[in-house]
């Protein structure tokens, strides 16, 4: 157990880190990828629904801390992507890149658009349309890409932990 909370601080705080630094100067189109939205979708995939949501829940507040403006937007936001994907996981070829682009671009688009839907709710929604295509859409297509790197290593350390959960609890019995 102590070696699952090890790694998801490790993982958390390696998507805090790349986000907050490197990604800030990775931008195409002034457009940066959201790490931890990638990083949601992945351990989603992977995980149970009560693992998934409060990883989840740890990255959506991890990206508020860093944004800066609101806190627990971005939490309950992840922790809301994550509950129907977390669900339908097991039924699903992980592995497959159609089901990896399409979750994280649906993830992305759906988090985006109401994170931006939260902050804009007492201003006017005229910019709607150009916000959703020339911010929300590029996001999702760059968070779609990013995914393809990420989900092999993060599931090889996920394997690995079973591994190790498996080995413990057979000497245990």
């Amino acid at each position: 157990m102590k070696y699952r909370v090890f790694a998801a601080s490790v993982l958390v705080l390696m998507g805090a880190f790349f986000q907050s630094s490197v990604l800030e100067h990775i931008e195409i189109f002034n457009i940066r990828p959201n790490l931890l939205i990638v990083l949601t979708v992945i351990v989603s995939l992977l995980r149970s629904p009560v693992e998934s949501a409060s990883m989840a829940l740890l990255f959506g507040l991890t990206m508020d801390i860093l944004m800066g403006k609101t806190l627990g937007w971005y939490a309950l936001l992840l922790f809301l992507a994550s509950i129907p994907i977390s669900m339908i996981n097991e039924k699903l070829y992980r592995d497959k890149i159609l089901v990896l682009l399409t979750f994280t671009f649906g993830a992305s688009v759906a988090v985006e658009f109401l994170f931006f839907i939260i902050i804009f709710m007492f201003r006017s929604f005229e910019h709607l349309s150009f916000v959703f295509w020339t911010i929300i859409i590029p996001e999702a297509v760059y968070n779609s890409i990013l995914i393809l790197p990420l989900f092999k290593p993060v599931a090889k350390v996920y394997n690995f932990l079973d591994r190790i959960d498996r080995r413990r609890n057979r000497l245990a019995a």
